[in-house]
């Protein structure tokens, strides 16, 4: 066991000092307590944000005060009652993935535009990939709360956490399952602090350096701490990490990572942590070294039995079941235990686990934004909060506050759990005991369908640890020592580009255009596919088409300009997919050995790309090809990819591609028809990005196939 202590500049950026510290369970209780202290505000708040909505309702009965209960609204008339109060609110620039989960802010009015000294801004000083994931709020430079709880839909719940909460509704006044999470409030030195935090954050992304809230204009304000919540802890050093990514000057910064792996080398009796995710490397192989000692502490993890949608099932989920083998053969002598909290009549829902809690022998509290992923450790801004009780009395407190929260998930109250703790000796056995039918803690065993776990991506792509930078993604998904070949098939990315341009010349200045124009095509096509049979016709043209290598592009512009954008995409999609079905179950009939005689050996090396990517080898082909289209569904059929995920993989795969030429069809043909020598510039430039996206899918596809190679490269 090593000796723990809180170090600056290494596992922490600062120590500061907190009269008081409280732990807010779930979300009525930090919503309310958040609502109370924005009331009290008198100079200044801050929000940090991953997300926020300003349809939230903080609270969800009468107040009795008189203010509005949706956060937007609240801030306005607090802004309109008090002439010297300022609110700057920073919400990370999310990735377009989270648009359509998300309070759309760039159509239409802005919610944050309603008041001249509400001050919004988005933050998209981050590397590629990476995110701003820390939420802190800071008033009046006294208070500040920290931890994993955004100001955004689906987060509200109690602590019963009811399978059908009435309450539990988001602002479409639709139901979502229940919620467990929880936020740090701390004052004194320590809000101080956060606020510097926040003051940083504000002048990288905005350019505006803002001063410190007037401290001596503040000796008479209202003390913002909310009257009715209670602190755990008084007077005590809380430390404050942070990860920030390498990024235009900011050096990385890993104190979230240290403080991590200090906190379990450091304990002796248990390890309880709460988490949304489990698949940081750092984090594995700290509790495997704990978990291998011969004498050591009991580890117990507290984990959503899934993750969330279809995507993090099939990336977080999978790469925690990657994860938990390496941990069960570290556990030589049964003292891991994952757990998930269920509550019967769910149905299809899960309980989802979003807390990022860590507790250390009833002597270690650590609370903040941080997941156990790497890129929490690496990529992604985070902040946490951590205290150490060095006295019987903050022990018990922390003590309590794992009781009441292990209470809490298996149904029982804080007495029970330590009844329970007292007869069985050990923190593993109460748990055993207390589980039962019903609402509990169900073992969680992590598995996975063992096809996905095949398909998913080197672990450095999904939750990398670090900016993605070019080598980084070179060497990750060609392997070391990759960008030497590909420098040496440069002269193949030259020949496409030469090849599309004479292409594009012969196209304008020839009678090409004459033969294959799709206006002309469509022209002549067009009472025929508009009339009563026109659908039967359009998939008998897609179905022709393929069977004789008609260019799938040529078929689906017809279509978008014969039945318009939104009826063509849909028409063209359907007709790809019924083309790539037929030519798939040809392939499937021939067999390898006749679809390879067809293709040549080179392009049959994509056979075993197929067989061994699945999905996302059809969304990359269909992406960008590196084979025509006929073929690839040839070898798709003759290979051993399932026609379910080939299915999937064509839809996710061509969707874009159809869309895209839905929208610009006509755009398309004006440019193919009125081509000149100025233009042939921007050709070149546009089809030199395209030639790069070619090779690098010919040299992931086509070289040739290392099977020695490690299924799941180290993280």
């Amino acid at each position: 066991m090593s000796r723990f202590r809180f170090q600056p500049g290494r596992n922490c950026w600062r120590v500061q000092d907190t009269r008081r510290l409280a732990v807010l369970v779930d979300g009525e209780s930090y919503f309310a307590a958040f609502r109370r202290a924005l009331i009290a505000a008198r100079r200044r708040v801050f929000i940090l944000a991953w997300d926020i909505d300003s349809r939230m309702e903080l609270v969800r009965e009468d107040p009795a005060d008189g203010l509005p209960t949706r956060l937007g609204d609240l801030l306005k008339a607090l802004l309109d009652a008090e002439p010297l109060l300022h609110v700057h609110l920073l919400l990370w620039d999310y990735a377009p993935i989270y648009a359509l989960e998300r309070e759309p802010l760039f159509f239409g009015d802005s919610p944050w535009d309603r008041h001249p000294r509400l001050h919004f801004a988005v933050d998209n000083v981050h590397p590629l990939a990476a995110s701003h994931h820390q939420k802190v709020v800071c008033v009046d430079r006294r208070i500040a709360f920290c931890g994993g709880l955004d100001l955004s839909k689906w987060r509200w719940d109690t602590n019963a956490h009811l399978a059908q909460g009435p309450r539990r509704i988001d602002a479409d006044g639709k139901p979502y399952p229940p919620f467990h999470d929880v936020q740090m409030l701390v004052d004194g030195d320590a809000a101080a602090a956060l606020e510097d935090l926040c003051l940083t954050r504000w002048r990288r992304a905005t350019g505006e350096a803002l001063a410190h809230v007037d401290d001596g204009a503040s000796d008479g304000m209202r003390d913002p701490w909310p009257e009715d919540i209670l602190p755990l802890l008084q007077n005590r050093p809380c430390a404050i990490a942070r990860t920030l990514p390498a990024h235009r000057g900011q050096k990385a910064v890993s104190e979230v990572a240290r403080l991590y792996s200090d906190m379990i080398g450091s304990a002796e009796r248990f390890i309880y942590a709460e988490n949304q995710y489990l698949s940081a490397s750092v984090i594995r192989e700290a509790l495997a070294r704990s978990l291998r000692q011969r004498r050591g502490p009991e580890v117990l993890l507290i984990l959503p039995q899934e993750t969330g949608a279809w995507l993090e099932q099939h990336t977080m989920d999978l790469l925690r079941a990657r994860l938990l083998p390496a941990l069960r053969e570290a556990d030589r002598h049964g003292r891991l235990r994952l757990y998930y909290p269920t509550i019967p009549g769910l149905g299809d829902d899960r309980f989802m686990v979003h807390a990022k809690l860590m507790i250390v022998d009833d002597r270690i509290l650590r609370i903040g934004s941080s997941n156990l992923s790497n890129r929490s450790m690496g990529l992604d801004t985070e902040c946490d909060l951590c205290v150490e009780a060095r006295d019987e009395s903050s022990r018990a407190a922390l003590r309590g506050l794992r009781r009441r929260l292990l209470g809490i998930l298996l149904g029982r109250d804080a007495e029970t759990v330590a009844e329970a703790e007292s007869q069985e000796g050990g923190l593993i056995a109460a748990i055993e005991s207390l589980r039962r039918d019903g609402r509990t803690l169900a073992p969680l065993r992590g598995e996975a369908d063992p096809e996905w776990l095949h398909q998913l991506p080197d672990s450095r792509l999904i939750d990398p640890d670090q900016p993605l930078d070019a080598e980084h993604l070179s060497n990750t998904m060609l392997g070391d020592g990759a960008l030497p070949l590909v420098r040496r098939r440069l002269w193949l990315g030259a020949a496409l580009v030469v090849a599309l341009l004479a292409f594009a010349a012969a196209w304008r200045w020839t009678g090409l255009a004459d033969w294959l124009e799709p206006q002309t095509v469509a022209g002549s096509l067009t009472s025929a596919l508009r009339g009563p049979w026109g659908l039967l016709l359009l998939a008998a043209l897609f179905v022709a088409g393929s069977l004789i290598a008609v260019p799938i592009t040529l078929l689906i512009l017809v279509t978008v300009l014969v039945y318009g954008p939104i009826p063509g995409t849909l028409y063209a999609l359907g007709g790809s997919l019924l083309a790539a079905v037929t030519t798939y179950a040809l392939g499937r009939r021939l067999g390898r050995p006749a679809v390879e005689s067809l293709s040549g050996a080179r392009i049959a090396r994509l056979n075993a790309r197929l067989a061994e990517r699945g999905i996302l080898a059809i969304v990359t082909l269909r992406v960008v090809p590196v084979a025509p289209f006929t073929v690839i569904n040839l070898f798709a059929g003759a290979s051993r990819i399932r026609l379910r995920d080939y299915v999937i993989g064509t839809l996710i795969g061509m969707l874009p591609g159809i869309a895209a030429m839905a929208v610009f069809a006509e755009g398309i043909s004006a440019f193919l028809a009125d081509l000149d020598i100025g233009q042939f510039v921007v050709a070149l430039l546009a089809l030199v990005f395209v030639a790069g996206l070619a090779l690098f899918a010919r040299r992931l596809f086509l070289r040739p196939n290392r099977r020695a190679e490690a299924r799941d490269p180290p993280d």
